[in-house]
């Protein structure tokens, strides 16, 4: 008889703790010694797939939510297990000549919006307009006050450098152009570039968490509703392991930080640039705050018609795998000190 496969994903663009608990052999020594199942680890990006084969019924994914809710919308049988909020830099960015000083002077100007027409759900849409709304909504203004102009994405692989500089080049390209007014785009650490541009508003200034998050901030890991039914125990010991690579990054902030930078293909120093305290950042919770960004999320999305169905989000949540893990997390820690 063939042995069920468990397909385990994590995103290719956004530090994961999952990126860590594969670089630091967590997970293979985990199961290493299990003969009734086998793993398929892989880094892959946002798959439009709804109806899952009998062969592809076991699967985890460690990426933002986005994505996740849009599946749970059209019907997708999953759960959330975790959530982690990886604080970071989310700036709009204009010209200094633009005349475009505060979230103020966005009113009636152009802002970019990178987007894939072919894509059934558009991540980056999601993603840019959220950023765009937290700026005006600092200054009282909406959605409604600015001039979307939809700009054909780039391929991620397209130009050196990862996925970050990758947006921060073409968004510089749309500005020197003339095409937009302004661009939602983090600037990468080379002093070379500030001179051009005024920081119109940062994300990460923003007071409170709901009016920060957005799809590159809140990262989930998610669970089909068949491995969960089948292989409960699986799931728990894997969130388990990464409960301990979290720990150990907490305690090794630049090893991780190198880590995931190499991982993602960037630089160490464009990773720190753009992302706060990774080791916290990528440690999975379930706490209220966390929570609370994931049903804006599912409103925003819904409001923008980027999804088109609702759900309970509730029922949608899993909290007692995060609960199991710690206990059996604790467990293990008092056993090695025993030993």
């Amino acid at each position: 008889m063939t042995r069920p496969v468990i397909h385990y994903t994590r995103c290719p663009s956004v530090p994961t703790v999952t990126a860590l608990a594969q670089a630091q052999g967590l997970l293979e020594e985990e199961f290493r010694n299990d003969a009734d199942v086998d793993f398929e680890f892989s880094s892959v990006g946002f798959s439009p797939k709804l109806d899952y084969a009998p062969a592809d019924r076991l699967w985890l994914r460690n990426a933002g939510h986005a994505p996740a809710v849009w599946k749970r919308s059209l019907g997708v049988a999953c759960k959330v297990v975790g959530l982690a909020f990886l604080e970071g830099r989310y700036p709009v960015l204009a010209l200094h000549g633009a005349g475009i000083a505060s979230p103020a002077d966005l009113k009636g100007r152009r802002v970019a919006v990178f987007h894939n027409p072919d894509s059934p759900f558009d991540l980056m849409v999601a993603q840019q307009l959220k950023i765009y709304q937290s700026a005006l909504q600092s200054a009282g203004l909406s959605l409604n006050d600015v001039e979307p102009v939809y700009l054909p994405r780039f391929r991620p692989g397209a130009a050196k450098g990862g996925f970050l500089l990758s947006l921060f080049q073409k968004g510089l390209e749309a500005l020197e152009a003339g095409e937009v007014d302004a661009v939602a785009a983090s600037i990468p650490p080379d002093g070379g570039f500030y001179p051009q541009l005024n920081v119109v508003y940062d994300t990460r200034l923003a007071p409170e968490r709901i009016q920060r998050v957005h799809p590159s901030v809140l990262r989930g890991l998610v669970v089909s509703q068949a491995l969960l039914d089948e292989r409960r125990d699986l799931v728990v010991r894997i969130v388990e392991r990464l409960i301990e690579a979290s720990e150990r990054a907490a305690r090794a902030p630049l090893d991780a930080l190198r880590t995931l930078a190499g991982d993602l293909g960037q630089a160490p120093e464009t990773l720190a640039a753009v992302y706060e305290n990774i080791p916290q950042g990528v440690r999975l919770d379930l706490n209220d705050d966390y929570v609370a960004s994931l049903a804006t999320q599912k409103e925003f999305l819904l409001r923008h018609r980027l999804i088109e169905h609702d759900f309970d989000l509730e029922s949608w949540i899993d909290y007692s795998i995060l609960a199991d893990a710690t206990v059996l997390h604790r467990q293990r820690q008092a056993l090695n000190a025993e030993i």
